[in-house]
């Protein structure tokens, strides 16, 4: 399982500080009329989203995910990056990409692409609402546009 937590002290910056994804986070909580003291919020980086972001994701059923992530763990004992280096290093693999737009493909769109691509193999609004961690079912309904292969799977599933 790859454990979300609710608060992970961000130092993935320049000499220990807030990375830039987490500062512009700071940034816009002060813009937008936070109480609280630079401070304050700076402790509270990195935090997900929403509540329902902190959670526990399974990835048992790829092994090309589990041997990625072993490595990273063998190697650095986790992602040892920011936000804003999974972006450039994404950046720089559609530039590589033949047959992608460094402009059309995103991480939100990844995971868009792996949300569609588990309800397409029958994951349930419950399941994916907990998998990526959305507050709102309405978010999960978006993904599941019932076919006729997953009408057959769920039949097959209790009968």
């Amino acid at each position: 399982m790859i454990r979300i937590p609710e608060h992970h002290p961000c130092k993935k910056g320049r000499n220990g500080g807030l990375c830039g994804y987490c500062r512009q986070a700071v940034e816009q909580q002060q813009r937008h009329g936070s109480e609280d003291t630079i401070e304050e919020l700076t402790a509270q980086y990195w935090q997900p989203k929403t509540a329902a972001a902190a959670r526990s994701v399974p990835f048992h059923f790829s092994s090309r995910v589990r041997v990625a992530l072993d490595l990273l763990v063998d190697e650095y004992s986790g992602w040892p990056y920011s936000f804003s280096t999974l972006q450039r290093r994404l950046n720089r693999a559609l530039e590589l990409a033949p047959n992608l737009e460094p402009e059309t493909t995103s991480p939100h769109g990844l995971r868009a692409t792996a949300a569609s691509y588990h309800a397409g193999r029958g994951l349930d609004m419950a399941a994916l609402r907990a998998m990526f961690g959305w507050e709102d079912l309405e978010t999960a309904r978006q993904y599941l546009n019932v076919d006729g292969a997953m009408t057959r799977r769920a039949l097959s599933s209790i009968h």
